[in-house]
């Protein structure tokens, strides 16, 4: 097994669905080609740097995998028939791959991006503590409330 990065770009006038869509057919070829895939990073909508079919943004997705040369050609292939991708860039990063070190790799990604989802999930409310309430605070009189009474009565000498 070799290992490769592939980097596609979808056309940028497609909503998000479309872009996934996208993500989820061609990891779905490297999977059905015997390829391990290693990570999916979706780098959002960007311009570009020249219009490419009458655009001028698109959304850049890369994939990272571990496959045989077939996997790739297969993968090109779907990459020229799919009208959504207006560019695609796939290199050999390593002709040899450690099985055991790629599946340490996977599981350290996929701990780390389980990390990150619950650092920006929003946290629950907790429920109200059981711990004893705060007494209540003596009651003041405002210096209006002084006047509202009344003159203070006068001393006698």
């Amino acid at each position: 097994m070799r290992r490769y990065e592939s980097v596609w770009v979808v056309h940028g006038d497609l909503p998000d669905e479309e872009v996934k869509s996208t993500i989820d057919k061609f990891t779905r070829i490297i999977s059905s080609q015997g390829g391990l895939l290693v990570g999916v990073e979706d780098w959002g909508r960007r311009k570009l740097a020249y219009k490419i079919q009458g655009t001028l943004r698109g959304s850049y997705v890369c994939v990272d995998f571990a496959g045989q040369p077939g996997t790739v050609k297969e993968l090109e292939r779907n990459y020229r028939i799919d009208d959504r991708v207006i560019r695609y860039l796939t290199f050999r990063k390593a002709e040899e791959v450690d099985l055991e070190a790629l599946q340490a790799e996977i599981t350290r990604r996929a701990q780390a991006a389980a990390a990150r989802e619950a650092a920006s999930a929003p946290e629950a409310p907790s429920p109200p503590s059981e711990a004893a309430p705060m007494p209540a605070a003596a009651p003041t009189e405002t210096p209006a409330a002084a006047e509202a009474s009344g003159p203070a009565p006068a001393e006698e000498v």
